[in-house]
């Protein structure tokens, strides 16, 4: 169904470049006529200017006639008032169109009809010819082509074991010494195209009765013009496909795609280039211009079904080459899309090409070859220029912009800042280039009028405002871009120079507020500049905030809350918290919520209307937390003192940086069911308590094993009731074994160290301790 679409599409805008082609030929054949007429109208009107009378009643006429005209006029704008005026609707546009196609369909019909109506006069046997005449002509013509396709031939031979060697002796290199060599040996084959017609020249010359220039219409002139039309445009398909040199080809075509194009391309050539070249002036001086004409649709419309023939039936296999190199191309995703995309269409192009081709012929015959170079090089042109920037743009939008290690170091976000923004407007630049690139083409074959638009009033106009919004665009990005460095410098920490959280968090809740400040007004500035109003939009906006404040009011408690506690400094990044029931570090702030990241790596976002209470252990100074349970037969003095030992060993160690004082010993603080409770406390740097405890652990497990104090576990005695005898026995007090952890080691009872506000294990909380 889209292969359809596609031949119709492309039929009809072939169809409409005829009916513009035509339209031109038609004037040009018209205009001999009307040119007449004219000069007849001129010549009568100046004779009655000349008679007074006639002059006096042109006068009288003229009045008449515009005072009739006033009256209609006025009939017509009361009518016109009366009756409302029609609009016009897509079917009536969709009406219009089709009948403009059929029209020019029908126009193009007839005039290949018309091309063909002289073989009726061949047919009928009206046509004379001189057959002696066109007999010396035909033995001519095989003196010219005869000696030059022989030299020719004999010049390729010699030359192909020297290109060989030249070829097998040097690999392929790089791409501009592939094009070297190819240019190198297309410059031989055209060297040897000018010494083989210089060879018919001078067979012609040497055979003839007089000087070969001796009139234009000469068959041998026109047999050497086609000679050197058909092998020049040889040599160019020989450097474009190279043929028998895959090792140097430029375009990815396989070999036997390459033999069979150049091939099948040489032929059409052949075709056209003798037919048009040679034949057409033949008939045309031995027949008639109208037979001449016939034989030109006709050679024109063999190669053009020729042709059609070849590009539908190598289809599948043209597709299946290019989607194969598709897989195979080392590129960007884009790029491979495109040539898969390619592999569907590229009949349809060739296709409309070949139409195109067509039409010019059979519209424009002496003017064909010339528009056809035209259009095809400023197309090529163009298609080149295009994907060179296509390409180029797809490089930046997929390695980004790099920027020097220097100002990297300096400005680490900058060129991460930078290439945010780059490859959208690289992509946005791809998809403009790529429509004017399809505009440009269209616009070379006749199709459309951009460029015309473009420098109309109109086109300026939009051409403006486009440019102004893209100017307000890149302002706007630049001032954002300057603010977001200018934060980060303020955020480098250098040598001698700490940067607070409390600073981090403020910049980087003014980064997110200036951001989204500078989004809304320059894209407001950008739809000014293309003609939007944008007060509707500012009083819409309006409205809808206030009808979004008064619908989210938790959304609105979000923001003031978190306003407070920004104001209050109740926490910043990195700061291990306490909220709303969940604990751990601080990793983002906004204005509305909080992001935790908790001990077993989950994230929490919460939002402010759900805060309560705020508990930050990283603030000032923090303590670890040690309660010691001893058995009762301890000396409590011997525990307190090993308590003091364990802390001077831990003072020793590196932990000593993080220590802001002595140990605090608060004494007996609880007598437990097995344990007496003994307190004491290290003073530290924030977020430090953690790893002191922990490290204060140990050395008490170790001190308390040398000096033999007991750790005690969880005891129960047991009662014997008395015997039914009544005599009293004896009560045996019975310890309970201490229940076994996994891999035989007893649970202890609890001695432990704990920073404040330390999470339990099975809970999470502590965050890079």
């Amino acid at each position: 169904m889209l292969f359809r679409f596609l031949i119709a599409a492309v039929f009809a805008v072939l169809v409409s470049v005829a009916s513009t082609a035509q339209a031109q030929t038609l004037g040009s054949i018209v205009s001999s006529d009307v040119s007449a007429e004219v000069d007849q109208a001129k010549q009568a009107l100046i004779e009655v200017l000349e008679d007074p009378k006639g002059r006096d009643a042109l006068i009288k006429i003229l009045k008449e006639e515009q005072s009739g005209a006033e009256s209609a006029a006025q009939t017509l704008e009361e009518k016109r008032v009366a009756t409302p005026r029609a609009k016009a609707t897509i079917a009536a546009h969709i009406g219009s169109y089709v009948q403009d196609f059929v029209g020019s369909l029908y126009g193009f019909s007839a005039l290949i009809v018309s091309g063909l109506s002289g073989y009726e006069d061949l047919v009928s046997g009206d046509a004379t010819v001189d057959e002696v005449r066109l007999l010396d002509e035909l033995f001519s013509v095989l003196r010219v082509l005869v000696p030059a396709y022989i030299v020719l031939f004999v010049l390729h031979r010699i030359s192909t074991g020297y290109i060989k060697r030249a070829f097998k002796d040097h690999a392929p290199r790089s791409l501009f010494y592939r094009v070297g060599l190819l240019g190198l040996t297309s410059a031989f084959d055209a060297a040897f195209v000018v010494v083989g017609a210089g060879a018919g020249y001078f067979s012609a010359y040497l055979f003839a009765t007089d000087p070969i220039v001796k009139s234009v219409n000469n068959p041998e002139i026109f047999a050497l013009n086609a000679f050197f039309l058909i092998e020049m445009t040889r040599v160019v398909i020989r450097f474009v496909f190279a043929p028998h040199r895959s090792s140097f080809r430029l375009l990815p075509f396989s070999e036997s795609e390459a033999v069979y194009w150049s091939r099948h391309l040489i032929i059409i050539i052949g075709i056209l280039g003798f037919g048009v070249r040679l034949a057409v002036p033949l008939v045309e001086v031995n027949f008639s211009t109208q037979l001449a004409g016939s034989v030109r649709v006709t050679v024109v419309l063999v190669s053009i079904v020729y042709l059609i023939t070849a590009i539908l039936r190598s289809r599948v296999r043209v597709r299946g080459e290019i989607r194969k190199y598709a897989d195979t191309f080392e590129g960007s995703n884009f790029t491979i899309q495109l040539f898969r995309a390619l592999g569907y269409i590229w009949h349809v192009l060739a296709l409309a090409y070949v139409f195109a081709v067509m039409v010019a012929w059979i519209q424009m015959p002496f003017d064909a070859v010339g528009y056809l170079a035209r259009a095809s090089g400023f197309s090529l042109i163009i298609i080149f220029i295009g994907l060179g920037l296509m390409m180029a743009l797809t490089h930046v939008i997929r390695n980004g912009i790099n920027l020097h290690h220097s100002l990297d170091q300096t400005l680490p976000t900058f060129e991460k800042r930078l290439n945010s923004f780059i490859p959208g407007l690289c992509a946005v630049a791809r998809v403009i280039v790529g429509i004017g690139v399809v505009f440009g083409v269209l616009e070379v074959w006749g199709v459309g009028s951009m460029w015309q638009w473009m420098w109309s009033g109109g086109g300026i106009d939009f051409a403006n405002s486009i440019a102004s919004a893209v100017i307000v665009l890149l302002v706007g990005f630049g001032i954002w871009l300057a603010l977001m460095s200018w934060i980060d410098l303020r955020l480098l920490e250098r040598e001698g120079k700490v940067v607070s959280s409390r600073t981090k968090t403020l910049f980087k809740l003014f980064s997110n507020a200036i951001s989204i400040l500078l989004i809304v007004m320059f894209s407001l500035l950008a739809l000014s500049e293309l003609g939007v109003q944008i007060a509707p939009l500012i009083a819409g906006a309006g409205v809808v905030g206030l009808a979004v404040s008064f619908g989210s009011q938790k959304l609105v408690q979000d923001v003031i809350t978190g306003a407070f506690i920004q104001l209050e400094n109740a926490m910043n990044e990195g700061d291990f918290v306490e909220v709303g029931g969940i604990s751990g570090t601080v990793e983002h702030l906004s204005i509305r919520s909080v992001s935790l990241r908790d001990l077993n790596g989950t994230s929490h976002i919460i939002p402010f209307s759900s805060v309560s209470s705020v508990s930050n252990s990283t603030r000032d100074f923090a303590y670890a937390v040690c309660v010691m349970g001893v058995a009762y037969d301890t000396d409590i003095e011997v525990a307190k003192e090993a308590m003091q030992e364990a802390f001077r060993r831990l003072e020793e160690t590196p932990n000593n940086l993080v220590i802001l004082g002595g140990l605090e010993m608060h004494g007996v603080t609880a007598f437990g069911d097995s344990a007496i409770n003994i307190r004491a406390r290290i003073k530290t740097l924030p977020g430090s308590q953690w790893s002191i405890g922990r490290a204060y652990n140990e050395f008490l497990k170790i001190v308390f094993d040398e000096r033999g104090i007991e750790i005690p576990f969880p005891q129960v005695t047991y009662h014997v009731a008395e015997e039914s005898k009544g005599e009293e026995n004896k009560v045996d007090a019975k310890v309970e074994e201490p229940p076994r952890l996994k891999g035989g080691a007893p649970k202890p009872s609890g001695p432990q160290v704990r920073g404040a506000g330390e999470p339990d294990a099975s809970s999470p909380g502590e965050e890079g301790v």
